[in-house]
């Protein structure tokens, strides 16, 4: 595995036969500063940070806990998480720009620390605006900053296998909550919910602390041994900014269908324990157990599509998901009654959503580059932002005006499938950009 590792840059006075003895001088300044050269380091760091961003699944628990203990308003208490996911999007722009003037392990763990704070000092909110303040716009913007930088830089360690890279980063936020579910529940349980935020802000203070130790940008013109530029690398091999990027339509249609792919995926982890209610007639204890089951689902499908689309690439790999998300929303959701068959079903859907979700940053490495990616991909996250406001939303309304979950499950469906013809569009454009970029090097 150290082959890989190795700087592919010959210098001058070796032999052409001796690439394997040839380190770059910074590639050598860098381990003598104590950054980590082997790039599965960097990607197990990547991992544990975004295995502390999905934390913020679990913010139902603290939800019910605070609205109970404090007595606040349902939506007012709602609205933290809202703010949370807004501060974090903002701040994935503000880590973009400062990526190219910041070592990544400095700046992670600037990020990690205002995540960690926000949610120690959260313990200490008895009002509101105090929630806001900390929760979620301390931890939502540390929260975004450590996310954008972990998938940023594990991007750039992986420029032959992306696919494989952003599984693992963004695999390990779907799995987070089978950790910090049952965590969070036995610390409200037992010492109440002011006490779980500051053991929580020190876990996660611990954690940021070791990860940011071995996050580190590749050294400057690194690829991996015998890997050679294919069809799938980017159209800009220094890659575009982000205001070169949004030149161009794939750049809209790309948002677009983040935003649109993610709705339904969005809506099941949102309301699964309901669904679970009133579909099957569970019970909160089974309910709960599908949570916990559609996390899993949720990482393997981030892990596997994400590693099939580095073999048979990107634009098949999310037909095939979001053909099949559509097909389960519309057709087979609504007819799972049992807890066997409402399991299959929410698998379904957690792995396709997840192939979905690891696909797309590999997606925007393959058509901007990786030199900007921070930023670029800060503006494709923000699609993101809008489906979990999009789904979640769509089935409390329609929940609210019929009282039941059904209707917006063919709805959901009717999204994905737009999501298909937005994904044969940004195939069509990206093919039809790099050949205009062909031409004009003629």
């Amino acid at each position: 595995m150290g082959n890989l590792e190795r700087h592919a840059a010959k210098p001058e006075n070796l032999p052409a036969s001796s690439p394997k003895k040839a380190v770059s001088a910074k590639a050598r300044s860098s381990r003598a500063m104590g950054a980590p050269i082997n790039r599965w380091v960097v990607l197990a760091a990547a991992g544990t940070f975004n295995a502390l961003v999905g934390a913020v699944y679990v913010w139902s628990i603290f939800y019910s806990s605070l609205s109970s203990t404090y007595g606040w308003a349902p939506q007012a208490t709602a609205f933290a998480y809202s703010l949370y996911i807004v501060s974090e999007c903002c701040a994935g722009f503000l880590a973009g720009w400062l990526q190219n003037r910041m070592k990544p392990g400095i700046l992670s763990l600037c990020g990690g620390c205002s995540f960690a704070a926000g949610w120690f000092f959260a313990g200490f909110a008895d009002a509101i605006p105090l929630l806001y303040m900390t929760y979620s716009i301390m931890g939502g913007i540390g929260s975004g900053v450590i996310y954008n930088v972990s998938v940023s830089t594990a991007t750039a360690w992986f420029p032959d296998k992306r696919g494989l890279a952003n599984g693992v980063c963004v695999g390990t936020t779907g799995l987070s909550p089978i950790i910090f579910a049952p965590l969070g529940n036995f610390l409200i349980t037992t010492m109440g919910v002011s006490m779980s935020f500051h053991i929580c802000g020190i876990i996660f203070a611990v954690g940021v602390v070791v990860a940011s130790r071995f996050l580190a940008a590749p050294p400057k013109d690194w690829t991996p041994e015998n890997w050679i530029r294919g069809d799938r690398s980017s159209i800009q091999e220094d890659g575009l900014t982000t205001l070169q990027m949004l030149k161009k339509p794939t750049a809209y249609l790309m948002w677009l269908l983040f935003a649109v792919a993610a709705s339904a995926g969005m809506m099941a982890i949102g309301h699964a324990a309901g669904i679970s209610e009133q579909l099957a007639g569970l019970d909160a204890n089974q309910a709960a157990a599908q949570v916990g089951i559609l996390a899993v689902a949720n990482f393997a499908g981030r892990l596997a599509f994400a590693s099939l689309s580095d073999r048979f690439g990107r634009y098949p790999i999310m037909l095939f998901c979001m053909t099949v998300t559509a097909a389960t929303m519309a057709f087979f959701l609504g007819k799972a009654d049992s807890f066997v068959s409402l399991t299959a079903a929410l698998c379904v859907i957690g792995a396709t959503f997840g192939g979905m979700m690891a696909t797309m940053p590999a997606l925007t490495a393959d058509l901007y580059g990786t030199k900007h990616f921070g930023q670029n991909y800060a503006f494709m996250f923000s699609g993101y932002t809008c489906a979990s406001i999009i789904g979640p939303m769509l089935a409390a309304s329609v929940l609210a005006h019929t009282g039941s979950y059904l209707p917006a499950f063919p709805a959901a469906g009717a999204l994905t499938c737009a999501g298909l013809v937005l994904v044969a569009a940004t195939a069509f454009m990206a093919k039809r950009e790099k050949e205009q970029k062909r031409n004009a090097k003629k």
